[in-house]
C-alpha cells in the first residue's frame, strides 16, 4: 500500500540550492528553482504572464483579486527562500515578484 507524499505549497525542496552571492551557481540555481516553482503551479508569477488583476467591480472579481493575490506574495515567499539576503533586501520594494525576478536575472547572468 503506498501512501501520498503530501506536496507543500510554501517551501522548495531541498535540491534547489541558496544562490551565492557571488552568482557562481546561478545556472543550477535558476533551473532547478524554475521546475520547482512550475511544480508549483506559479511561474507565470515570474515571467509576468499572470499580470495583476484589474480592479474588482464584481463579487467574482474581488475574489479573482484575492487569489492572484495569495499566489503572488506565495511567489515572492519562495523566491526570498534561497536567494542572499542582501538581494532579497534590494528588491523588496519591486512592485511585483515578475520584476523582481527580472532584475535577479538580470544581475545574477551578468556576474
Amino acid at each position: 500500500m503506498s501512501t501520498a507524499v503530501p506536496v507543500t505549497t510554501d517551501t522548495l525542496p531541498s535540491n534547489v540550492p541558496k544562490l551565492d552571492i557571488k552568482g557562481t551557481n546561478w545556472a543550477i540555481f535558476s533551473l532547478r528553482f524554475q521546475v520547482a516553482v512550475e511544480a508549483k503551479e506559479l511561474w507565470r508569477f515570474f515571467d509576468g504572464s499572470c499580470p495583476r488583476p484589474a480592479s474588482p467591480v464584481s463579487a467574482t472579481e474581488v475574489t479573482a483579486l484575492e487569489k492572484w493575490r495569495k499566489n503572488e506574495n506565495l511567489a515572492k515567499h519562495l523566491l526570498t527562500q534561497r536567494i542572499p539576503d542582501s538581494t532579497a533586501l534590494r528588491i523588496r520594494n519591486f512592485d511585483s515578484v515578475a520584476s523582481m525576478w527580472a532584475e535577479i536575472v538580470r544581475e545574477y547572468t551578468e556576474k
